[in-house]
């Protein structure tokens, strides 16, 4: 149940500031915007004063109440149920899953590609809300190395933040995109001088 709740849902209905700053709260311990919440185990730590925990221990520090008070008042809270996913035939699953490899193939070189801090795999994968670790095994086609729920939502945000059809576009033009890009680009016109 704790990897479905949202913290910043989460800090919202326990009246704590919910802003979002670059991925981080703040922490309701500390104060400092250091609370990073990780999707992919439900998991929270804050980086300032080292508090670490759930979704039910958060619920129940700040409410003041034992885990079991605070497990049975998050289920009410939340009406959780069994989340079922809709079963899928096996020619289904092997055409998603190889949709899903070929989109990764292209996001990978959509990172070697495109090499800067805001268009980079560290930047995506502040921004998706999982680890290092999970973003990382995804991005690399490690489908038995993360479960299917985080495997579906990081490919999901990929997706949904990168265009593959513009990086194939790009890529067809092969050296005319680096003529203009040469032109437009100070450093790199600096840098034709070395090959003079």
């Amino acid at each position: 149940m704790t990897e479905t709740i949202d913290f910043k849902d989460l800090f919202i209905e326990l009246g704590l500031d919910p802003a979002d700053h670059s991925g981080n709260l703040a922490c309701p311990f500390c104060g400092k915007k250091s609370f990073t919440p990780y999707r992919d185990n439900g998991v929270a730590r804050c980086h300032a004063c080292a508090w670490s925990g759930n979704a039910i221990n958060l619920y129940a520090q700040v409410k003041g109440v034992d885990t079991k008070e605070a497990f049975a008042d998050l289920v009410a809270l939340y009406n959780a149920k069994a989340i079922k996913l809709k079963p899928k035939t096996r020619k289904e699953a092997v055409e998603q899953l190889a949709s899903d490899l070929d989109f990764l193939a292209w996001v990978r070189l959509h990172f070697a590609f495109f090499k800067s801090e805001r268009m980079g795999a560290a930047h995506y994968q502040k921004k998706s809300g999982y680890s290092r670790s999970h973003f990382t095994k995804v991005l690399n086609g490690q489908f038995d190395k993360v479960s299917r729920k985080a495997w579906n939502e990081i490919v999901l945000f990929l997706r949904q933040a990168i265009n593959v059809g513009q990086l194939k576009k790009d890529m067809g033009m092969k050296a005319a995109y680096w003529k203009g890009r040469i032109k437009a680009d100070a450093l790199l016109r600096e840098s034709v001088s070395r090959f003079l």
